[in-house]
């Protein structure tokens, strides 16, 4: 039988919340766990059936779900006159008098939609749906049939297809329930909304009903309550402009109250609020908002739902409240650029990787263990934790490490006090960690030296040993070995070539470079022209792998000067047909080759390639037929920055050398390293992504054995499984590969309303930003990275290839990835929201002599499409211009 009409207090199981909607299921929980709700009932969504009936059997109904979905807006628009004329039928009259009678108590109610989808723990459609305050009994079928015309707003269909409902079905409940003739009333979020602070509760107040609060017309009061030890941290009196009243006799009156500037809270019901706050939250397990409301001293929920915006932490990073907190990075945004969760697999082969870098630098893997490490991937993401890394490196050691990386890091780290994070006591493998690093590698700081001493050699050496591994790994591809032992051993592979052959060599160049610096650093603070040589002898430096891979794509481009391509589809076509001149072909064959195993977002290994979708390197090379060969192009760019360098290089030279003997003779040895292993600089990640291609082949082969066996839909989703997952499902075939990937999938679906992730966060979901002076009007201001000005439209790029980036465009982006390098060509500018000195958007910039600011906080949403800027590299600053 259908379920037309609930009680809140009925001793019946819970309805589903198809059924009551949201609203209804929240109301009807906490009334029968004890809280303190204003009695009443709900029409059921089966309730309504005849006057959706009647509604979807219109013509104007058909038209609307038939459109297309840029139209379907404006189609909705006539939909709410379809609502006008309806009744209750005889049977809907009878159910609502009856449960009427059973509130008799009262002669003033709240009538409100309750959605099926609304209040969900994914999507909250606050504001979307209607709400009748002071309804009266003799126009309750008024008051029922505007709550439930609500459901065909066209603004509501609009929101129902951003997050992913059906929209060609009308299903809606009412809730009609006593109405509160409230004194004070408001809002309260269990978590702080603009810190994520899990620890702190958030009440915003109004004298009078609390619409004016929920519907935005008066600024609340505000007040932030520790929800640890009860103590209100702040208290913000808000202009309190006007405030709604029931009227005795039915409805509402707005008009100002003469207390608009008294605290309408004081300390004992803020405790009664954060009390029942935390009681809420305890009983669904998650952050909530409620609606709530005090009369005669009698404190009532309205309304109860799962906060859908925050930053929901895996539970391996959380610690409970009132323990000390544990304070992360988050590497996949800082250090590697990438912005999105990555996959499980990816995850997990990170995983695998730092657990074999463990190994052979200590012997053991703690570095990756849950409680003690230095590192951390949860989440679908991979941190460093911070607490415990203190130990090993002084904040202050890190904050101007970080610097180079991430200036809004470095801003946030001399802004805090990180004595409060970090962790007691030191963990016992974290004593004297150097010496046992030594101990395990003693002959690192040999191949260093080696460097230093003869370059030449070390050079040789190096790309001996390179290959050699190589060679070897590409040998063992076909090798019988299972698919988890195949990736424990090619990260095994990589750790052996980083730390026995890549590391030294490039950590003397960097060494080199640092100490170059301090030799003319109080030179470059009086002469300008030192300054930018400091600058110019990083630029051009021979064997960077990223540059390269610019070079070379513009080598296509030329390859195809003179030849009639009339747009992108045409070069993309002939290319994958090799209808195109051989030189073309084997160039472009030649650049698949050595490049077609990066992309963007390279380091999760679920993330495409270039070889497997080569769209966007065609875009680029279409795009770069349109330069000029002796103009600006990548060739002429790259030879004029290493005449720089040289120049450069020639007057530091000479003032080293005016200085004394000495120092002459120790920058000529430091530059000499710079310039034979500074552009090595990117070969660690090149090398670790081509490692990561040989895994990505076999797991796809794997996945396609599953999908022709019916036990994947897609060969995709393999990524959604751990290599110890993959490895028991071949070996099962009854193991349900679903029900593993939907249990591996859980939190990465809670990730889905976050666009960006922070830079840094606690264990109790704090999220840190620096605390920034406002810029001039008309100005952004970050840090300055590549020096020079320049002025465009800008292009605001969430993805590499989520848009056409033409010449003379300023880039925006939240950070970059190598996947991004082929966009640096036609950019006359970049701005980054994320990024310091030797971030990989910033070398990229400065290698191409682009005007650079970065950790620009915001840039991708203060800055639009097409708007006119002047970004100003060397002093930091993009100026809007008219």
């Amino acid at each position: 039988m259908e379920n037309k009409l609930v009680h809140f207090d009925d001793a019946a199981p819970l309805p589903p919340i198809k059924s009551v909607g949201g609203k209804g299921y929240s109301l009807i929980r906490m009334s029968r766990e004890g809280f303190s709700v204003p009695p009443g009932f709900v029409l059921t969504v089966d309730f309504f059936t005849p006057w959706v009936a009647s509604i979807t059997a219109t013509e104007q109904w058909r038209d609307f779900v038939n459109a297309p979905p840029e139209e379907m807006a404006d189609r909705a628009a006539v939909l709410p006159s379809l609502a006008e004329n309806l009744v209750f039928d005889d049977d809907q009259a009878q159910r609502v008098t009856s449960a009427m009678e059973r509130l008799n108590a009262f002669e003033l109610f709240a009538v409100r939609s309750s959605s099926p989808e609304e209040d969900l723990a994914g999507a909250s459609f606050a504001g979307g749906y209607e709400t009748v305050l002071g309804a009266v009994r003799r126009t309750m079928e008024q008051s029922v049939c505007q709550a439930f015309t609500s459901c065909l707003s066209p603004r509501v269909f609009v929101y129902k297809r951003q997050q992913g409902f059906e929209v060609n079905q009308a299903r809606i409940a009412v809730v009609v329930q006593a109405q509160i003739a409230s004194e004070v009333a408001g809002v309260g979020f269990s978590v702080e909304p603009m810190s994520n602070d899990y620890d702190r509760a958030v009440f915003n107040s109004n004298w009078g009903l609390g619409e004016t609060v929920v519907s935005g017309l008066a600024s609340p009061d505000q007040y932030v309550v520790d929800k640890v030890s009860g103590e209100v941290m702040e208290t913000v009196i808000g202009k309190k402009e006007t405030s709604i009243w029931l009227l005795p006799d039915g409805g509402t009156e707005e008009r100002p109250d003469p207390r608009h500037d008294k605290p309408t809270l004081d300390e004992g019901r803020l405790t009664v609020m954060t009390r029942e706050l935390k009681r809420i939250e305890e009983l669904y397990g998650r952050p909530m908002d409620i609606e709530w409301a005090w009369q005669d001293d009698m404190f009532y929920l309205l309304q109860a739902r799962p906060i859908t915006t925050f930053l929901p932490l895996p539970d391996e990073m959380i610690t409970p409240p009132g323990h000390p907190r544990r304070l992360y990075l988050d590497a996949t945004l800082t250090v590697q650029g990438i912005q999105e969760p990555l996959s499980v697999m990816g995850q997990d082969f990170l995983r695998i990787l730092f657990g074999e870098l463990s190994l052979e630098v200590l012997g053991h893997e703690k570095l990756i263990d849950p409680d003690e490490g230095l590192i951390l991937m949860s989440g679908n993401r991979f941190y460093v934790v911070l607490s415990h890394l203190f130990h090993v490196v002084s904040p202050e050691k890190f904050s101007n490490a970080i610097g180079n990386m991430d200036s809004l890091v470095c801003e946030i780290m001399l802004e805090m006090d990180p004595e409060n994070y970090i962790s007691h006591p030191t963990p016992d493998y974290l004593h004297h960690v150097g010496p046992k690093i030594v101990a395990h590698v003693p002959y690192l700081p040999l191949r260093g030296l080696e460097a230093a001493l003869v370059p030449e050699h070390s050079a040789a050496v190096y790309h001996s040993r390179v290959e050699k591994t190589l060679g070897k790994i590409e040998a063992d591809e076909g090798a019988p070995r299972e698919v988890s032992e195949y990736a424990h051993w090619l990260a095994a592979q990589f750790v052996h070539l980083l730390v026995h052959i890549l590391v030294a060599p490039m950590a003397a160049a960097m060494l080199a470079r640092s100490r170059i610096s301090r030799i003319f650093a109080s030179r470059a603070q009086e002469d300008p022209q030192t300054a930018q040589d400091l600058i110019h002898i990083d630029q051009a430096l021979p064997h960077n792998v990223t540059i390269e891979m610019g070079l070379e794509l513009y080598s296509i481009a030329e390859a195809l000067e003179g030849l009639d391509i009339s747009d992108v589809e045409e070069l993309g076509r002939r290319l994958e047909v090799a209808d195109l001149p051989p030189e073309v072909m084997s160039a472009w064959r030649a650049y698949l080759d050595r490049f077609g195993f990066r992309g963007p977002r390279e380091l999760d290994i679920a993330a495409p390639r270039y070889w497997d979708q080569s769209q966007l390197l065609v875009k680029q090379i279409h795009s770069l037929l349109s330069l000029e060969k002796g103009g600006d192009n990548p060739r002429t760019i790259h030879e004029r920055s290493a005449e720089r360098r040289r120049e450069a290089h020639e007057r530091l030279k000479d003032a080293a050398h005016a200085m004394n003997a000495v120092t002459g003779r120790e920058y000529n040895l430091l530059y000499r390293l710079v310039e034979h292993f500074g552009g090595y600089r990117e070969n660690h990640k090149y090398y670790l992504v081509k490692i990561i291609s040989f895994l990505r082949r076999r797991v796809l082969q794997e996945a396609e054995q599953l999908k022709a066996a019916g036990r994947l839909d897609r060969t995709e989703q393999v990524f959604d499984l751990t290599f110890d997952d993959l490895a028991r499902v071949l070996d099962d075939p009854g193991l349900d590969v679903h029900e593993l990937i939907a249990r591996n999938t859980s939190f990465l679906k809670k990730l889905g309303h976050v666009i960006d992730f922070p830079h840094m966060v606690d264990s109790r979901g704090r999220i840190l930003r620096p605390k920034r002076p406002d810029p001039k009007e008309g100005e952004l201001s970050g840090q300055a990275i590549s020096p020079g000005t320049a002025q465009g439209r800008v292009k605001v790029l969430h993805a590499p290839d989520e848009k056409p980036l033409l010449p003379g465009d300023i880039l925006v982006a939240r950070a970059t990835d190598p996947g991004w390098t082929p966009l640096f060509v036609n950019a006359a500018a970049i701005i980054l929201e994320v990024g310091g000195m030797l971030q990989h958007g910033s070398l990229v910039a400065r290698e191409y002599g682009k005007p650079c600011v970065a950790g620009v906080q915001d840039a991708t949403t203060l800055l639009k499409d097409d708007e006119l800027v002047e970004v100003d590299g060397s002093a930091g600053i993009i100026r809007r211009r008219a």
